[in-house]
């Protein structure tokens, strides 16, 4: 399903992963992360920071962290000052994370995103961008990430896609990355969305990748994934059935750098409700989320 150089890639991002993030072999404590109340429970207000905040917690981020979600109209296409990654190269970007730093302060960490998002695109985006935000806090990032380093920032964004469906958002990330745009004459066709850069196949292996490191089964992400994608995902593990012996070395990686403690920590990930969430209106919120029950909605990506 997807090429075997690409596949090697995911195999040595997933290592470097867990090298810098997880607190031992296996993934322990991490969550493949579905549209469902048990997850997202509801809650009245402000829908993208209730969402940022469990995405945040989701991830393992210290409480004490200074991030920012600004919502914004249009998102600017230049990089900003301070350190800012631009996802797209389109008219206007999805999202964007900034880094400032401050002497003997906290850095604040804006993340700028599109506020006509949906919440499909709103969990997908926050957990792209909280990727960029844990890059930051691996102890060999500050090497890497360097001026002269002969750091790609295209690879580096599909890097942050990978990362993002490490720490268990792939049904979210696959789910958005194509939209159907239905025009005025009545023509339709597919059109890039989502947070990041990688491809739709390569998401969903991806997915099957972490899937098949945790041994949850494919039937746990069938019913959460848009219907053309189940295919998609069925054929991602056929090819992973013929990489059994490096499912299981990676399955058995050990940690080789602890993770720092304000940054996110697989271990600490548990798949408990962020918050109690009322039994009422449960359902139709976990629909407004579901891909059988997702609305369609485009602009610039």
């Amino acid at each position: 399903m997807v090429d075997p150089l690409v596949a090697d890639w995911q195999f040595d991002g997933f290592a470097w992963l867990i090298d810098h993030f997880s607190t031992g072999p296996g993934l322990p404590g991490s969550e493949l992360w579905r549209p469902v109340p048990e997850h997202f429970p509801a809650a009245p207000g402000d829908l993208a920071a209730h969402l940022f905040e469990i995405v945040r917690r989701q991830y393992g981020f210290a409480d004490h962290l200074l991030f920012e979600p600004v919502a914004v109209d249009v998102l600017p296409t230049e990089p900003l000052d301070g350190g800012g990654f631009i996802e797209s190269d389109a008219e206007a970007a999805c999202a964007t994370y900034q880094r400032l730093d401050r002497d003997g302060l906290p850095p604040r960490e804006l993340i700028y995103y599109d506020e006509a998002m949906g919440a499909t695109d709103l969990v997908a985006t926050f957990a792209h961008e909280l990727a960029h935000a844990a890059h930051q806090r691996a102890p060999e990032w500050a090497e890497l990430n360097v001026p002269g380093s002969g750091l790609d920032l295209e690879l580096y964004e599909l890097f942050t896609d990978l990362t993002a469906v490490y720490f268990g958002y792939g049904l979210f990330l696959a789910n958005t990355r194509h939209d159907v745009v239905v025009g005025a004459n009545g023509w339709a066709g597919a059109d890039v969305f989502g947070a990041g850069y990688l491809p739709e196949n390569d998401l969903v292996f991806a997915t099957a990748l972490f899937m098949s490191l945790k041994g949850i089964p494919e039937g746990a992400a069938v019913p959460h994934l848009k219907p053309r994608l189940r295919k998609t995902l069925n054929r991602a593990f056929r090819q992973l059935d013929r990489e059994r012996d490096r499912i299981r070395r990676l399955r058995a990686r050990r940690p080789a750098h602890g993770p720092d403690p304000d940054g996110p920590r697989l271990g600490d990930c548990l798949p408990e409700p962020v918050y109690p969430f009322p039994e009422a209106g449960a359902e139709a919120y976990s629909a407004g989320i579901n891909p059988a029950g997702m609305s369609v909605r485009r602009g610039s990506p």
